[in-house]
This record gives structure tokens, C-alpha cells and sequence, in this order.
């Protein structure tokens, strides 16, 4: 899975390209152990909220998704974790579309929020790390934690440059905000 391109604007939303070569698995289906492996990793991920077409939690609906839709999730959790106790609670959330009518067959139009330009950067960048770690079974070779950790440092660092989110601002304690996303084929 490659983030081929990614756009920010002004709205707080980045909107990402994301291209899955036709050789590799498209669905979770095809590699059930990704879900599984990132519940472990990261524990709330599970509990997400999910808009799909058959009312499924986020759970079971990553058990049979596009890996692009858990790349999103995942974009959100590792967004959620950052922001703790940095920027007010503020629900982000995120949509995963694709139509192979008009785009290659392949390529995923994933669109999530953010707070911070830098910080969302970073995440994408991280998540994408992941995913293909996952994908390629050497996750073992990313210490989250020490990732996280470093984006919550870039995130208190660059709070200095960057406005804080509309309708937020920064907080002291640890919050935490909903993540909600829509999938649409």
C-alpha cells in the first residue's frame, strides 16, 4: 500500500490518495491477521465507531474491509493518541471512498481530520509504516510507542506555529474525542 498523494485544506480535512498494487490483497479477507495484530497494538482501535452499509462495529467490519478503510482507523487512532491532553476534544473523523468505474482498480480515496498539519503528516506517514509493516509481517521492526511519543513531542513543539483547531484550543488533561467514519463504494 502506497499514500501516493495528500492534500490538505483549509476545512482541518487532508484528503489522501492511497494505491494498492493488483498483486497484493485488497481486503482484510486476504489478510485476516492485520486486524487482529493492530487490536493488540493498539486496544481502542476496536471500539471505533464505523459507518458502513451493514451496521457493523469497526470490530467485525475489519475482519472483511479494504485495507485502505483500516489504514483510515488506524490514521484516526494514531491522530487520537497524539492529540491526548494536547488540543481540546474535538470529534475527527474520517471516509474511505473508491470507485474502479472511473480511478484504476486499486486506488482508494481516503479523506480524515486533523488539528495539525505537521502532527497529520506525520501520522500518515506513520500509519502507512504500519500497514505495511503488517502487510509485509515486520511490525516488530516499529516501536509504536517511541513513534507516538515522538509525534506527541513534534505536536507540543509546533503548537507554537501552528493556530489551534477551530472551535478547540490546547488543554492540560488527558481527553478523548470520537472518531467516526463512513465507507462508500
Amino acid at each position: 500500500m502506497r499514500v501516493s498523494e495528500i492534500t490538505f485544506d483549509e476545512s482541518g480535512k487532508v484528503r489522501l490518495t492511497v494505491e494498492i498494487p493488483e498483486t497484493e490483497a485488497f481486503v482484510t479477507t486476504h489478510a485476516p491477521h492485520m486486524p487482529r495484530i493492530l487490536f493488540k497494538m493498539f486496544p481502542y482501535l476496536a471500539a471505533q465507531r464505523c459507518f458502513n452499509d451493514q451496521g457493523n462495529s469497526f470490530r467485525r467490519e475489519a475482519m472483511a474491509t479494504e485495507i485502505p478503510h483500516l489504514f483510515e482507523h488506524l490514521l484516526l487512532e494514531v491522530q487520537k493518541q497524539v492529540r491526548r491532553g494536547i488540543y481540546a476534544p474535538a470529534a475527527i473523523s474520517g471516509e474511505t471512498e473508491w470507485n474502479w468505474s472511473i480511478d484504476p482498480r486499486g486506488r482508494f480515496h481516503v479523506t480524515v481530520g486533523y488539528d495539525n498539519e505537521i502532527v497529520a503528516l506525520a501520522s500518515i506517514r506513520l500509519a502507512e509504516r504500519i500497514i505495511n509493516s503488517l502487510d509485509s509481517k515486520d511490525i516488530t521492526l516499529i516501536d509504536v510507542d517511541r513513534e507516538v511519543r515522538r509525534l506527541r513531542e513534534l505536536a507540543k513543539a509546533s503548537r507554537r506555529f501552528i493556530p489551534p483547531p477551530r472551535g478547540g484550543g490546547e488543554v492540560d488533561g488527558d481527553t478523548e474525542a470520537d472518531y467516526v467514519d463512513t465507507v462508500s463504494a
